[in-house]
This record gives structure tokens, sequence and C-alpha cells, in this order.
């Protein structure tokens, strides 16, 4: 369960005087989707394949306050907070009972059913849906690793409950046949050839979206060989790396990423 959950400025829960997080629902998992073929003439069927899918929340808000007025303001402010279909996918944050720091990007996904009761005059609840275009619920914490190419391999560990894409920045003075690879999970590898980063120029790759983008915003996808973009599978990562070195700049990739979880 959560403590704490805030979006757009207002916090949700424990530590908020006027609102309280009466039930969550959706916190689990994302949707699944699956594929299936029917067996002419035989019982049961074929699923070679599943996916998850985004991740449907609803929210049951409790609001209070002392005043008529006051209690008017608030609701009229948790409405605003809500307001994603005008402001787009924002940023929720929560903190679970058992103390992890976890985000999600959200978007309304129904009407908000606030009803004004007879008798709630200072208090009251409403019903808020949202949809989470990522299934996974990830740390508010981004982590960094460095791995230079004169070392050419290093070890990152993903401590999380599931296997999560991280974004990666080639640094220069690198060029000839440039490899990233992730041998833990089946030795993919993501690789350029005649590509040429100054000491002073750095791509940033993002392996969820598969794409590549010099510092200058330049699209380098054509200069790539194998295209086997990468995630992170849980424990421990053993990444290599390659390149023909220049005399000068940084000659490393830094790994972000932020560890992830199925539900809480």
């Amino acid at each position: 369960m959560t403590k704490d959950l805030t979006i757009n400025g207002v916090t949700i829960g424990q530590s908020s005087e006027y609102y309280s997080l009466r039930e969550a629902r959706g916190f689990g998992s994302g949707e699944v989707d699956f594929v299936r073929f029917e067996r002419p003439g035989f019982h049961g069927s074929k699923v070679p394949r599943a996916f998850w899918r985004a991740r449907v929340m609803r929210l049951l808000i409790g609001v209070k306050a002392d005043s008529i007025s006051t209690y008017a303001e608030k609701r009229r402010d948790l409405l605003e907070a809500f307001d994603l279909p005008r402001d787009g996918l924002t940023t929720m944050t929560f903190t679970t009972t058992d103390s992890l720091d976890l985000q999600c990007d959200v978007q309304l996904a129904g009407p908000i059913d606030a009803p004004l009761l007879p008798g709630e005059v200072t208090i009251g609840e409403m019903w808020v849906s949202l949809i989470a275009p990522d299934p996974l619920f990830k740390s508010q914490t981004l982590t960094e690793t460095d791995i230079t190419f004169a070392a050419g391999t290093g070890v990152i560990n993903n401590t999380g409950g599931a296997p999560i894409f991280p974004s990666v920045k080639a640094y220069g003075d690198i060029s000839g046949a440039i490899t990233l690879e992730n041998d833990t999970v089946g030795g993919r590898v993501l690789s350029f050839t005649g590509l040429s980063l100054g000491s002073a120029e750095y791509m940033n790759i993002d392996m969820e979206n598969e794409t590549v983008i010099k510092n200058d915003l330049t699209n380098l996808y054509s200069y790539i060989n194998s295209d086997d973009f990468w995630w992170l599978g849980k424990g421990n990562n053993t990444i290599n790396i390659s390149a023909t070195l220049g005399g000068l700049g940084d000659k490393k990739i830094t790994i972000s990423y932020r560890i992830g979880y199925l539900g809480i």
C-alpha cells in the first residue's frame, strides 16, 4: 500500500491534512495481452506469447476540511491536479508503506466521479481513474554507471523486481566498429559502423524507444550495423564495449536507469 501519493504538487495520503487515500486499485500489475491460436479438432488453445500492456489504476480519495469554504477550495484544487487531458502525460510519485519511493507517468482514463451528497459539506470523496503507458513502477532515483572503453567491460546490478530498459550516453573520441553488448541477456549487441565521435561529442541511445541521437540532434540510426537494442535483466548484467580510441575525450559510456517493479 502507499503512504503518500503526489501529482501536480498535491499530496494525498498520510502526510496530507486534507486528502486521504481510501482505496487504490491497479497497483498489482499492468494489463495483459496475449496471442492465441485455436487447434481445430483438439481441445485447448495455443498461447505462444503474452505481453504486458498499460496499467489502469483507480483511486478513491477522501477530502475533508474544517469549513465549508475550505472544503470547496480543496475539492477544486484536487480536480485541478488531475487536469491531465490539458497537462499531458504527468509524473505521479508515491511512497510505499515499506518506504520505496516510486513513480509512473499517467494520464486520466475516465471522468472524475466527485459526487456532492446531502449533508457532506466538509467531507466527501472522489474516484479518479488513471492509465500509465508503462506497466512498471520505477524508482524516483536515477542510477548512473560509467564504463570506459579502455576497460572494455563492466557490471550493472539491476536490484529491482523486473527487467528495465536503460538509456546510454557514449562519449568520444571514438570511431571504427563501435560495439555495445549486454552479454547477460542472450548476448544482444548494438553496433555501429562508419561512425566517429570527436572528443567533445556524444550520442544518446534510448534502448526502449530504439533511437540514437547525437548531441547536435543529428539522427545516427543509419550508422547502426546490429540493432539488438538491449535491456538490463534482474541481477548482474555484464556489459562489454569496444571501439577505436582517439587521444582525447572521456571515451566512455554512461548507463542511466531507474529500477522497476511489476507491482507493489
